[in-house]
């Protein structure tokens, strides 16, 4: 609601908020095997969905849980999709 609430000090925006969005642009190049292969590789499971695989947004919806529980980080996903080559390093300049 208030553009206060999700800056810093001086209006700056706060770090988590610049790495949310960072992440939701990284997200958007991942295809579907992409994503897998990050849960597997990098958090090291996939989230159970009953016999099925699971579905796009239910890895996204996984991967976020990993990130607020701080099992994930920002610089662990670049990383990955720099060495997969989903994106290039200047992608983040």
């Amino acid at each position: 609601m208030y553009k206060i609430a999700s800056m810093g000090l001086f209006g700056r925006p706060k770090q988590k908020d610049v790495a949310v969005e960072q992440l939701k642009a990284l997200f958007d190049k991942f295809e579907y095997t992409d994503i897998e292969k990050l849960c597997k590789d990098v958090i090291g499971k996939v989230p159970e969905s009953g016999n099925e695989r699971p579905e796009r947004i239910q890895l996204l919806e996984f991967i976020w849980k990993q990130y607020r529980d701080e099992g994930l980080n920002l610089q662990q996903v670049k990383d990955f999709a720099i060495k997969e080559g989903i994106v290039t390093p200047n992608f983040f300049d």
